[in-house]
């Protein structure tokens, strides 16, 4: 593979290492062999021009994502035989094996220790990250402790990454304890979180009345009526009695439903239908994602997606990325009772399936929170009618909030980058910024291209990320998979909503 031309390209500097972070605007030449193979060549043709001449050896190939479109090799560095925390290298190539988009955060050769200096042990790591977030052993517990080294400007730090289940309240953090000192260099909530109350019929009971006003008496909702129901088929069941199939699996649910002859026929105030309706909402959406394409060798699932239906009495529901679980609440009206809060639970499971961990930094969560709202609204705008089209959750947020009709969120309010808010927290109110701008593509291009391109781009996406790389990745999934039909109309919405990418 010949070295790629400085002069014709475009770098997005790095901050402290004097080597780009990403090299983007070209294309190749079409590539022969396995993409890990291409993408090795690559990095021995670019290394001088990316700087990591001196550490290509200790690039270990991570794993190797097929999307849609494209092919994208990702590269973890390691030294000493200690994982260095962000340290990757990324290469991406289209369907022809013509790379396109190199993203690099390895640390140079320079920079990097000649021996690392433990002095705290892995119990000892625990016990400082649990004593820094007034954990309880009783009720809290550890998911895992790994030894690495965590970067600090050009400083690499011996440490552990602590990664820690809080039961209440409901949080999971990812804690970075330096290995010599004890002291606390990094941690985040990584749980994915939506505060709502509802669940579903199909979606939910407002949309089947088509109106609010017969669900509420006096501030508080009502029984809804026999004809807000709809029957519908449960798909893909083990055959075990429990809602357990290839797709999702209600398992940690506690005191399940069993039923011999797999009939879930429950009202919402029956124990069991809060199950049946995650149970086919969930395994309903799975299919929808493996339709767009993502099935066999592409697959995003490879086994069932947990569930517990009501696992907490809180009104809050997430997604735990340490244990792969959605969970609901039964705060107010229960969530599970709205399907479109299932499925915003359901688009942060989709993400972390696809970018392990997404939502590190405040531009990734609440992308997280945008895209979940984003891909509730898509997938029920067809059977909903159009005043409620925009609306998420109307079942969930129908006490407590304003509007006709009331919407816990909306995907299309007049937002652009400029209201970003930066304060802590802010992720939900964020994501509306970045819901808005996938909501006007899904209006430009219709639900099939967006629904592919926007899934498409998260391929390319780390859990770092930024509204302008996420806006550059759907540009590239629209070129990879349809030729690049949309980008005129794509980049002009993200020109319009204050988002990048500058091309």
């Amino acid at each position: 593979m010949r070295p790629l031309n400085p002069k014709t390209l475009k770098v997005v500097p790095g901050r402290y290492y004097g080597t780009p972070k990403e090299l983007w605007g070209f294309r190749s030449t079409p590539g022969r062999g396995k993409p890990a193979a291409i993408a090795r060549a690559f990095l021995v043709a670019n290394a001088r021009l990316l700087g990591v001449e001196g550490v290509r050896s200790h690039l270990r190939l991570r794993k190797v994502l097929e999307s849609l479109g494209a092919h994208h090799v990702i590269f973890q560095q390691h030294h000493r035989t200690l994982r260095i925390h962000r340290a990757y290298v990324t290469v991406h190539m289209d369907r022809r094996r013509q790379v396109y988009l190199a993203k690099n955060r390895a640390m140079p050769r320079q920079f990097l220790p000649t021996r690392a200096k433990f002095r705290v042990t892995a119990t000892g790591a625990r016990r400082r990250a649990f004593r820094n977030l007034k954990a309880s052993r009783r009720t809290d517990r550890v998911l895992g402790v790994e030894r690495m080294w965590f970067p600090i400007e050009t400083r690499l730090r011996p440490a552990y990454r602590v990664r820690v289940q809080r039961a209440a309240p409901r949080e999971e953090w990812i804690v970075y304890v330096d290995g010599t000192t004890g002291k606390i260099l990094s941690k985040y909530d990584n749980l994915a979180r939506a505060t709502g109350r509802a669940r579903v019929f199909d979606p939910n009971p407002v949309i089947a009345l088509g109106d609010w006003r017969p669900l509420l008496k006096k501030g508080r909702p009502v029984r809804p009526p026999a004809h807000a129901y709809t029957e519908v088929p449960l798909r893909s069941l083990a055959g075990t009695g429990y809602l357990d199939g290839e797709r999702v699996s209600t398992g940690p649910t506690r005191g399940r439903v069993k039923r011999g002859g797999h009939e879930f026929l429950f009202t919402s105030t029956e124990r069991g239908f809060d199950e049946a309706m995650v149970y086919f909402h969930t395994d309903r959406i799975i299919g929808y994602v493996e339709a767009l394409g993502y099935r066999g060798r592409r697959a995003i699932f490879r086994e069932p997606l947990a569930a517990d239906a009501h696992g907490t009495r809180d009104d809050n529901s997430w997604y735990s990325p340490g244990l792969r679980r959605v969970t609901f609440g039964t705060g107010g009206v229960d969530d599970a009772e709205d399907a479109e809060i299932i499925l915003h639970e359901f688009g942060h499971a989709l993400q972390d399936a696809i970018v392990p961990d997404f939502g590190q930094s405040p531009e990734a969560a609440a992308m997280g929170e945008g895209f979940g709202d984003y891909l509730a609204a898509s997938f029920f705008a067809a059977s909903k009618p159009l005043r409620f089209r925009a609306c998420v959750g109307s079942w969930d947020a129908i006490t407590g909030r304003t509007g006709d009709p009331p919407c816990l969120r909306r995907v299309d309010e007049s937002l652009t980058y400029e209201a970003f808010n930066h304060s802590p927290d802010a992720e939900h109110e964020n994501g509306k910024i970045w819901s808005a701008a996938l909501w006007k593509i899904w209006q430009a291009v219709g639900r099939d291209v967006a629904d592919r391109i926007i899934v498409e781009s998260h391929f390319q996406l780390d859990g770092f990320t930024r509204f302008a790389r996420g806006a550059r990745a759907i540009l590239d999934a629209d070129r990879h998979l349809y030729s690049g039909r949309h980008v005129g109309v794509l980049r002009e919405i993200f020109r319009r909503q204050g988002i990048g990418p500058v091309e």
